[in-house]
């Protein structure tokens, strides 16, 4: 296949075109100079094989890298590599290495998440937030199923926290007390069982 182009990239690197619009990999200068890589030559099979190679062990380090700075799902991962312009195959190579060595884990990322959140978040809103960092469906139901999130106990605690003794206030307030807490994902139930009993001076 031929390189359609090379231009430069950032922190010494050029990205390398091999059709006119997604770059295929990115290098740096003195790399491209060690692979005879030029506008319109052709990309031998040998060549991008030792590019895919090298690349791969740079992906994995740069997963392990990330991994280290803090916990971060597997789509986390591959949309970062993906920024960085590893190719398909030295994504997958990196991603791989790290769910056998179980540096990548969504279900141990998920079980940890809704321990640590649900004190102050409904179960809706960490269901919404997991689902963006690319948990499935099928990992959350079998966490969820392993750790209870007691959403009356995290309604207490939003309430004693931002509003303190609510028993004082007038209807109109602890109405917007209970919009704020069913924008916020909780029940409707809990929030007017947990808000009355506030009201009435028995949180």
């Amino acid at each position: 296949m031929e390189i359609v182009r090379i231009e430069d990239h950032k922190k010494g690197r050029k990205l390398v075109y091999l059709d006119e619009d997604t770059p295929a990999f990115s290098l740096y200068s003195k790399e491209i100079a060690q692979f005879g890589l030029e506008e319109g030559k052709e990309l031998t099979g040998e060549t991008r094989e030792e590019i895919i190679k090298l690349l791969s062990k740079r992906a994995r380090e740069r997963a392990l890298f990330l991994l280290d700075d803090m916990a971060r799902t597997e789509q986390q991962i591959r949309v970062k590599l993906r920024e960085g312009m590893y190719p398909d195959e030295a994504v997958e190579y990196a991603v791989a290495y790290c769910k056998e060595k179980h540096y990548i884990d969504d279900a141990d990322y998920a079980a940890r998440y809704i321990s640590s959140k649900s004190d102050r978040l409904s179960r809706r809103m960490i269901e919404k937030k997991l689902l963006e960092k690319g948990i499935s469906r099928d990992i959350l139901a079998e966490a969820f199923e392993k750790i209870p999130v007691p959403e009356e106990d995290a309604i207490r605690a939003i309430i004693r926290k931002k509003h303190g003794n609510i028993a004082e206030y007038s209807f109109e307030e602890r109405q917007k007390v209970i919009k704020r807490l069913l924008a916020a994902g909780f029940p409707y139930d809990a929030v007017k069982k947990t808000v009355d009993a506030a009201a009435e001076g028995t949180l």
